[in-house]
């Protein structure tokens, strides 16, 4: 009887706690240190994003976040061990001048069996290295992971977020094609 009296107290209490947080409430990112994210968008809502540049899943979600406007993301780059070429795609884009178009431009497969990126070297002034820590702290592994509100989402799971972000619903299909990619 005890264990279902709080088995029913997590149901309705953690839910509706995690809702209570509001994207004004934002104690939660005190100790991540956003200044050395790549910052995309400009919405009110924040997501705090470790993402992998040859992560399918990581480059179909950038696609998703693209469509929301209510969001600002801030962007932490690790290289998959099984992702040869991810470690000089995020050196390139942390040691561009603007780190969220070169992100954009990374994410959307223009770069994909570029020889001269993969010859260059790109000087990021260990901002990878920083950006893995920061994912160890995190104790992330996988890519894509977010954290809204507090909340640790792993993976592509787009009706997760939107219940965390809650507001418009903006359909697409991870495994797919968004109806609205072209």
């Amino acid at each position: 009887m005890v264990r279902i009296v709080i088995l029913l107290i997590l149901l309705v209490w953690v839910p509706s706690a995690s809702a209570a947080t509001t994207a004004a409430d934002n104690s939660w990112l005190k100790e991540i240190p956003l200044h050395d994210a790549i910052r995309v968008g400009t919405g009110n809502k924040i997501v705090v994003e470790i993402s992998d540049p040859d992560c399918r899943f990581s480059r179909r979600m950038a696609r998703y976040w693209a469509l929301r406007k209510d969001v600002t993301r801030y962007i932490f780059l690790i290289a998959l061990k099984n992702h040869p070429d991810a470690a000089q795609k995020a050196h390139y884009i942390l040691s561009s001048p603007d780190r969220a178009a070169a992100y954009r431009q990374v994410f959307s497969g223009s770069l994909d069996f570029d020889e001269k990126l993969a010859a260059r070297h790109y000087d990021d002034h260990g901002a990878l290295k920083r950006h893995q820590a920061v994912a160890a702290k995190l104790d992330v592994a996988g890519t894509p992971t977010y954290f809204l509100s507090g909340v640790r989402v792993s993976g592509a799971k787009v009706k997760e977020l939107e219940q965390l972000l809650g507001g418009k619903n903006i359909p697409f299909d991870v495994e797919g094609e968004s109806p609205y990619s072209q």
